[in-house]
């Protein structure tokens, strides 16, 4: 089996964005090339990293799916398991045709819109600690304010 990357995988929060390196050869029917061939089947491939909770919830969504069905004939399905993607009822030359630089595209899609969410995230954390800085400061002064005399 060959191996990919290094011993140690980025963390799932890693910068890089993600994306599928190959096709997992291994992983493909042994009839492939001969008249026994199905015509569809899984294809597995290779992430560049670990997949985050929540990309793997993005990719296994079935509207994914659904959004690439211009590029795939049957009932295309998506499912995360650790770093490989499994392409259902597909083939290698659907992938080839476009279905491959369209789910590019979706991964690309994905990784954008949870950076999107990520940073609103911190922006609502932070304005909900600035609200939180300002009270204090305002308890701390009416505090202060107060005189035993």
């Amino acid at each position: 089996m060959t191996t990919i990357g290094t011993a140690h995988s980025p963390a799932p929060h890693a910068t890089e964005e993600l994306h599928l390196v190959s096709v997992l050869t291994q992983g493909l029917p042994v009839e492939l090339g001969t008249p026994a061939a199905p015509a569809r089947y899984t294809v597995p491939a290779v992430f560049c990293r670990q997949v985050s909770a929540a990309e793997r919830a993005r990719i296994e969504d079935p509207a994914t799916a659904r959004s690439l069905h211009e590029h795939a004939s049957g009932d295309l399905t998506l499912t995360v398991s650790d770093r490989r993607l499994l392409i259902g009822d597909t083939s290698l030359d659907e992938l080839r045709d476009g279905l491959a630089t369209a789910l590019a595209g979706a991964l690309r899609d994905i990784g954008h819109d949870l950076s999107a969410e990520r940073g609103r995230r911190i922006a609502d954390a932070a304005a909900r600690d600035a609200v939180e800085h300002d009270r204090e400061a305002a308890v701390a002064a009416a505090a202060a304010a107060v005189r035993f005399e």
